[in-house]
């Protein structure tokens, strides 16, 4: 059979597909199964010149993708401009308790000997506690932290050198103290952290560390490693660039060895094997979609906001930077990179649409 006749053939056959499904949606051929289908014949050799240059074009239409319904929406309606930061503040709270009892007993239900407190930021005198994560704006909680604890002399954190915060000064933490302390300090001190949409950091970490002109100590680390392991053929030169593919690094997050290690780098560890929501009482999630207003709410209720100022505009919307590297993964990609993060996406309420990445 010649080419073209393969891709006529082809092409009918994935319509007749289509055509069945939007005819039973009830049926048990769910739109990820065709979805997985169809990502099964791109890894066929018969098959992929045929797939990458006609039938993609199919799947990037939306045809054979789906919402995933259980997430869709989850941030819509409890996180809009228009919801009051109380109410949106208390449902964050209550939707952690509930999916941590979800996942009671699963592999989601850590073993108290992997929670550490190394990420976390403590002022005594004010009695605060900052769990951060890398790539969710921490620099600016930490430019806040060395002025509350006298590390600085400014009164904006703007102010406070990106360098000295992460390099030179010393915030004190919750790592070494004796069990009864740490959890005196737990119970009585406000708790916060901050969070962003999973992917949006990931593709901040892959292009602060990873990209160009990145960081030399990442690329020699942990870019020559994923070249060299997910790159066929990559020649010495490149493996010595350290500048793996968006792709590449995906499919590094992907691999089974990474999700499950607890040895993962920080600035794209899962959320849940930094903070420890299930068994960390938090006060308070800061959003860094609301940075600036979170941010000032903390400050103005535990009276700090004559102490310290900061200069901070909302960031641009990320989406279409977020869509520029998530279109230069496969579908299949997608969604095991979703999977890898999912418990991240549940216990903070963001959204998971596969339509917006295609």
């Amino acid at each position: 059979m010649s080419q073209k006749a393969f891709t006529v053939v082809l092409l009918v056959f994935l319509s007749c597909v289509t055509t069945i499904y939007y005819h039973i949606r009830k049926d048990t051929c769910t739109m990820t199964k065709l979805s997985c289908f169809v990502d099964e014949l791109r890894e066929n050799s018969s098959f992929k010149h045929v797939i990458n240059k006609t039938n993609i074009e199919i799947l990037r239409s939306g045809h054979l993708v789906e919402t995933n319904s259980q997430h869709a929406s989850t941030l819509g309606a409890p996180f809009t401009q228009s919801s009051s930061r109380a109410d949106r503040a208390a449902t964050d709270l209550k939707r952690i308790k509930e999916v941590c009892k979800k996942y009671k007993g699963t592999e989601y239900d850590e073993d108290p000997a992997n929670v550490s407190h190394w990420h976390s930021s403590v002022d005594d005198e004010h009695r605060l506690i900052y769990y951060y994560i890398p790539k969710t704006g921490c620099s600016l909680w930490k430019a806040i932290f060395a002025i509350l604890t006298k590390q600085s002399n400014e009164t904006d954190a703007v102010n406070v050198r990106h360098y000295d915060v992460h390099f030179r000064m010393k915030f004190p933490s919750l790592y070494k103290l004796d069990d009864d302390v740490r959890e005196r300090k737990l119970n009585s001190y406000f708790v916060f952290a901050v969070v962003r949409h999973p992917f949006e950091r990931l593709v901040s970490g892959y292009n602060d560390k990873l990209g160009d002109p990145g960081e030399k100590y990442f690329q020699r680390t942990y870019g020559t490693r994923i070249i060299e392991e997910y790159r066929r053929g990559a020649t010495p030169k490149e493996i010595k660039s350290g500048k793996p593919t968006f792709s590449e690094y995906v499919e590094f997050l992907i691999n089974p060895k990474t999700v499950k290690t607890y040895k993962i780098d920080s600035h794209w560890a899962q959320y849940y094997k930094i903070i420890h929501p299930c068994f960390i009482k938090y006060d308070y999630i800061v959003r860094f979609e609301h940075m600036k207003e979170d941010t000032q709410y903390i400050l103005d209720s535990r009276n700090l906001g004559n102490i310290v100022k900061f200069t901070y505009k909302d960031p641009v919307t990320s989406s279409e930077k977020l869509n520029k590297f998530m279109r230069q993964l496969t579908i299949s990609q997608i969604y095991k990179l979703y999977d890898s993060y999912k418990f991240d996406f549940e216990l903070f309420g963001y959204d998971f649409d596969i339509h917006n990445y295609i």
